[in-house]
């Protein structure tokens, strides 16, 4: 009896801690992390901010202990392929739902921090019968009316200096993300320190992406029911960005955090149970 228990913990363990594997998307090695849950829930797909390798989730992806999860590195991120022509964020849509299709998911929640925001919001226009739930997190609609941030996040997102120097990427860091990072640098350097460096391709690829792309033409049309998560101190994407998303889309509801862009991290706990309540809802608002 005492083995089977045992046998049983240490299978639970195993479906907590997930693993990575390599798929083959379009003649590129994507890396992809995936978690089994024993719960009749929709997968829980994690699309990650500029830059981002999956290490930086997995902090935020403890808070979701009875949910399958996935998540990957873009290509040329990471442990990805690097791609040989830049992708457009259409691109990197098709790419998720491939990736979705063949782990065997046609209906799934996505998460979008960041820059994932983007690439979420393209996944439900495009993939609307798969994309049960949205939650964009620190995002906005990209595109010439959306408000950027601060002038050294301005200056800051187009080199992935901070990525290549860790000495560089603590010191900026917290300027460029705003609100608890300035008063926390410490809590900065934690989240930071198992970030691995993006290829140059990779990174200029997807800040080349973003700058070329607007949901604003079709946001309106999604139907899906969102929950906008902002932060009231956000130096990078300010929460203008927010309010503009939550106007936008016909099914959303909007909370803001006074935190800056770091805060899916720091209050990854409070977020965390503001997710979950929001995905196990039963309906739409």
């Amino acid at each position: 009896m005492q083995t089977v228990k045992k046998k049983a913990a240490e299978h639970a363990i195993a479906l907590y801690e997930g693993a990575f594997h390599t798929q083959q998307i379009n003649g590129l090695g994507i890396r992809i992390y995936s978690r089994r849950a024993d719960s009749a829930a929709p997968p829980l797909l994690i699309c990650n901010g500029l830059g981002q390798s999956v290490e930086t989730l997995f902090p935020l992806i403890e808070q979701f202990r009875d949910r399958e999860i996935v998540a990957f590195d873009v290509p040329g991120v990471g442990h990805s392929d690097i791609p040989e022509n830049r992708l457009s964020i259409p691109e990197y849509a098709r790419i998720t739902a491939q990736i979705m299709e063949q782990l065997g998911h046609d209906i799934y929640d996505v998460l979008g921090i960041s820059w994932g925001g983007a690439l979420a919001q393209q996944l439900a226009h495009d993939y609307p019968d798969r994309c049960r739930k949205l939650v964009l997190s620190i995002s906005s609609a990209g595109g010439p009316g959306s408000w950027w941030g601060s002038p050294i996040a301005q200056f800051e997102i187009f080199f992935p200096l901070r990525y290549t120097s860790k000495t560089y990427g603590n010191m900026i860091g917290p300027w460029m993300y705003g609100g608890e990072a300035i008063f926390q640098p410490e809590m900065f350097k934690e989240y930071a320190k198992h970030a691995i460096a993006p290829s140059a391709e990779g990174y200029f690829g997807q800040v080349q992406a973003i700058c070329s792309w607007t949901s604003l033409p079709w946001l309106h049309n999604l139907k899906q029911p969102t929950q906008v998560i902002a932060g009231a101190f956000d130096a990078l994407i300010p929460i203008a960005n927010q309010l503009l998303l939550a106007s936008r889309l016909p099914n959303a509801r909007l909370k803001v955090y006074q935190d800056g862009h770091l805060l899916m991290y720091s209050l990854r706990e409070e977020v965390g149970n503001l997710m979950v309540s929001f995905l196990d809802e039963v309906g739409a608002r």
